[in-house]
């Protein structure tokens, strides 16, 4: 799987890539369908496969469970108000007017982005990094250690892997290598808090739905006031931390409440 993801990476930001296509289409669609959506059902059909046939994953032990969607779309609707309602309280605070996004006017720039993070890259990175690779590679290492402790190491190595994969893209964007080492870091602590998101909730969804909201905020108006990914951390780890709280109550005690 690990294979495939480097070398799709690689043929990616290759001459040979038809980016052109991509644009192309990205156009005509008015932005509905973004290059990563349509890279995604190329790059995920295979992904998939490799985890549900070869892998001999079944979807329901990745997290990929219908009656996950309902909490899932409800709490991320949360972290998105929350980011909207940052910027409308930064507003009246400082005096200073609310502006539309102008990107809503743009086709479907901004929810075209946010579609492809849904059903592209955020569900195939949850899916292969939060919840294949990490208790694979724990289920490994319990072999030899205690449980706890290849859990934590199995967190390390599986999202240290997650930040390393991107560094082709950042390399081919032309990021300068003096803040390389910043983006990996960056990229592997991203990993971290949304692998715990997922531990804590364990619906794959929601952790699916904060990670496209960080790569595609759609706010309604041109951010003010804290950095709206700021903002959707601290709702989805209240959220998370909620939940988690929620699973542990005594079913009789959740019921009375």
């Amino acid at each position: 799987m690990l294979l495939f993801i480097a070398a799709s990476g690689a043929w990616l930001f290759s001459p040979y890539f038809p980016l052109e296509l991509l644009r192309a289409l990205d156009s005509a669609s008015a932005g509905w369908i973004a290059p990563t959506l349509a890279l995604a059902v190329v790059f995920g059909a295979v992904e998939l496969w490799l985890l549900f046939v070869p892998g001999k994953q079944r979807p329901a032990i990745l997290g990929w469970r219908a009656d996950a969607l309902p909490a899932a779309l409800a709490a991320t609707l949360v972290a998105w108000l929350a980011m909207q309602a940052s910027v409308v309280l930064a507003s009246r605070l400082g005096d200073t007017p609310l502006a539309w996004n102008p990107g809503w006017a743009e086709g479907g720039l901004l929810p075209g982005a946010l579609i492809a993070q849904l059903f592209g890259t955020a569900l195939l990175e949850e899916t292969v990094f939060r919840a294949w690779l990490w208790p694979q590679l724990a289920l490994r290492m319990a072999r030899r250690w205690p449980a706890r402790r290849a859990w934590a190491v199995a967190l390390l190595v599986s999202q240290g892997a997650f930040a390393l994969l991107h560094l082709p893209a950042h390399i081919a964007a032309g990021t300068p290598s003096s803040v390389l080492a910043g983006v990996v870091s960056g990229l592997f602590l991203t990993g971290i808090v949304l692998a715990l998101l997922y531990a804590a909730t364990r619906n794959l969804f929601f952790v699916v739905g904060v990670h496209a909201l960080g790569n595609a905020p759609t706010l309604l108006f041109e951010p003010q006031g804290p950095q709206p990914t700021l903002v959707l951390l601290g709702a989805s780890i209240l959220v998370a931390a909620t939940w988690w709280w929620w699973r542990r109550l005594p079913g009789k005690q959740r019921h009375a409440s």
